[in-house]
C-alpha cells in the first residue's frame, strides 16, 4: 500500500545530521523531578521513573523525547491544554504534569506514576482477539474525551501503556480541546499514522481520528506499518520499529489459527482502515466493523467447537442418536493390503536397537546394584 507523502517537516525521521542528545541519568534533575530509574525506550524516545525532588513521596513517569525538533509540538501544547486535560478525570487516562528541557535540550513530559509497560513493547505477545479488543477500549476513551469536548490530536503509541492487567491506559497528550490554539504540530512519532492532511497542517477531524486509529489497528495485527513503496527494509519512518521488536510477534500464529475465510475477511478490513480516511468517516465506524469481526469469528468458533463432539462420534463410527455403530463411509478412501511380499519382514520381540540399549542399560543397573548390596555385607 503506497501512501502520499506529505510530511510536516523537511527533515526525515531517522535524519542523521544531528547527534543523539545524552540521555539523562539516574539522580540527575529534570526541572524538580529527579531520575529515579530507566524503564523503556520507544518511538518517541526514552521512559524513565521519576520522583519529586521537593514533595517526599509523589512518584511519576517522564518520556524525554528523541528529537529536539518535538519541543516545540510538546512545550507548546502543554501550556496551552494541560489545564483542559487535568479535567478530563477517567481511570485510565493520565493526563500531563510538567513539562520542560532536559540538561541535554531534550523536551521532556512528566506523567503520573503507573505499573505496567508500553503498549506496542508487549501487545503482540498477546492473543488476536484481545489486540483487537484494546484499540476498542481506546475507542471508549475517546468517546469519554469527547464528551468533555476534547478531540483527537495526535496519537503517539509510546504514550499508550498496559496495565499489569491488561488494561489500555493513555499518558500524557495527544488529545486537545477543540478550541486549542496550539500550533497543528505533530511530534515525529505520531506521524506515521496521522492523516496526509494533518501532516501537511490540517486541524484534525473525524476522518483523520478513524485514519490514526485505522493505522494504530494495523499496527496491532501485524506489529509494524506498512512500508512506503521504495524505501528500504528498516526504514521509511516506523518508529513503532523499536518497541515491537522487544517482543516476540504472535502475529503470523494468530494469522494462521484463522480460517482461509477469515484471513480474508481481516486483510479487507485492514486495507479500508490503514487508507488516507475515505472509507471510515469516524472512529465509531471504524470500531463497529472490528466488532462485526469480532462476533463473526467467535460464531465461527463457537459452531467448531459444537460440532466437534459430533465429528468425533462419526470418526468412531457411533450414531449421534442412538449410540450404536453405524455403517458410515470413510472420508478417505481405505488404502489396499499390501502383499505378503511386499510386508516388512516380522521382527522378535526385542529387535531393534532401542530395545537393545534399554536392555543392556537394565541389566547393567541389576549388576550395579547386587555388588553394591554384596559390598555393604562384608
Amino acid at each position: 500500500m503506497s501512501e502520499p507523502a506529505a510530511p510536516s517537516r523537511p527533515a526525515p525521521l531517522d535524519s542523521p545530521t544531528r547527534p543523539v542528545a545524552a540521555l539523562p541519568a539516574v539522580g540527575e534533575r529534570l526541572g524538580v523531578w529527579r531520575v529515579a530509574d530507566a524503564l523503556f525506550e520507544v518511538g518517541s524516545g526514552h521512559w524513565f521513573r521519576v520522583e519529586h525532588a521537593l514533595a517526599a513521596g509523589e512518584a511519576g513517569l517522564a518520556l524525554v523525547y528523541r528529537h529536539e525538533a518535538d519541543a516545540q509540538a510538546v512545550l507548546m501544547r502543554f501550556a496551552e491544554d494541560s489545564d483542559a486535560l487535568g479535567r478530563l478525570d477517567f481511570p485510565t487516562y493520565g493526563a500531563p504534569l510538567d513539562s520542560g528541557l532536559s540538561p541535554a535540550g531534550s523536551p521532556y513530559l512528566v506523567v503520573p506514576a503507573m505499573e505496567g509497560a508500553p503498549l506496542m513493547r508487549v501487545a503482540m505477545a498477546l492473543p488476536l482477539r484481545r489486540r483487537m479488543e484494546l484499540l476498542l477500549e481506546l475507542v471508549a476513551l475517546l468517546d469519554a474525551a469527547q464528551a468533555r469536548g476534547l478531540v483527537l490530536h495526535e496519537l503517539d503509541p509510546g504514550m499508550l501503556w498496559l496495565s499489569p492487567s491488561q488494561q489500555l491506559h493513555w499518558l500524557g497528550q495527544g488529545l486537545a480541546p477543540r478550541a486549542s490554539q496550539a500550533p497543528a504540530l505533530l511530534v515525529r512519532a505520531a506521524e506515521p499514522l496521522a492523516d496526509p492532511r494533518q501532516r501537511a497542517g490540517a486541524r484534525p477531524d473525524g476522518r483523520s481520528e478513524a485514519h490514526a486509529l485505522g493505522r494504530l489497528l494495523g499496527l496491532l495485527i501485524n506489529g509494524r506499518l506498512p512500508r512506503k513503496e521504495g524505501t528500504p527494509e528498516g526504514r521509511g519512518g516506523d518508529t513503532t520499529a523499536v518497541e515491537t521488536a522487544a517482543t516476540p510477534v504472535a502475529s503470523l500464529q494468530s494469522w494462521l489459527s484463522l480460517s482461509a475465510a477469515h484471513r480474508d475477511s481481516l486483510d479487507r478490513l485492514l486495507d479500508r482502515a490503514m487508507t488516507d480516511g475515505h472509507t471510515f468517516p469516524d472512529r465509531a465506524s471504524l470500531a463497529q466493523a472490528v466488532r462485526d469481526w469480532l462476533d463473526q469469528s467467535a460464531s465461527v468458533l463457537a459452531a467448531r467447537v459444537a460440532q466437534a463432539p459430533a465429528a468425533a462420534a462419526a470418526g468412531a463410527g457411533i450414531g449421534p442418536h442412538t449410540g450404536t455403530f453405524s455403517m458410515a463411509r470413510p472420508s478417505a478412501p481405505v488404502p489396499l493390503q499390501s502383499s505378503p511380499d511386499e510386508r516388512p519382514p516380522l521382527r522378535p520381540p526385542g529387535s531393534t536397537l532401542m530395545e537393545r540399549v534399554a536392555g543392556v542399560v537394565a541389566l547393567l543397573v541389576v549388576a550395579a546394584l547386587l555388588l553394591w548390596l554384596l559390598l555393604r555385607s562384608h
